[in-house]
């Protein structure tokens, strides 16, 4: 493996991990944003509440990052040439980045109530792609040299 692989490998495992850890922050942000919602009788077409809630902006802008950072995880696994995650890195990223945001209209609530759902497999996903990132290998080592 050259030094370029290794080096897009290093920072996969790096930004998978906290990738994780961030789908974490982003459902107890989800919960804060939901909960911190205060009705008003103003808003009278469905999306319109949703919208103007600032409850939710830690919660969107973090849904952004994470969709954006799915790309670059992607891009960098392809430059590390790792085919055993590409499939499920590719589904993470379209999951993060197009299913997410189409999913997050209010206006349509059968579809909106995919969001949560998304998010769940994200959840697993990079769960699984950051253990696979940080086992240690199982196979056999090499015998330490002597001194």
């Amino acid at each position: 493996m050259g030094p370029v692989r290794r080096g897009a490998n290093q920072i996969y495992s790096v930004l998978i991990a906290l990738f994780f850890f961030a789908c974490i922050v982003q459902i107890f942000l989800a919960g804060r944003g939901v909960f911190g919602i205060r009705s008003s009788s103003r808003y009278h077409k469905p999306g319109d509440f949703f919208d103007h809630q600032h409850s939710l902006t830690s919660h969107r802008t973090l849904g952004l990052i994470l969709g954006g950072v799915a790309i670059l995880m992607l891009l960098l696994t392809l430059i590390a040439g790792n085919k055993a995650i590409l499939p499920w890195t590719f589904a993470l990223a379209v999951l993060a980045f197009l299913v997410q945001s189409i999913t997050a209209d209010p206006s349509h609530p059968w579809v909106a109530a995919f969001h949560p759902l998304s998010g769940v497999a994200i959840l697993g996903i990079s769960g699984s792609l950051a253990h696979k990132a940080w086992r240690r290998p199982t196979g056999p080592t090499r015998p330490e040299a002597n001194a």
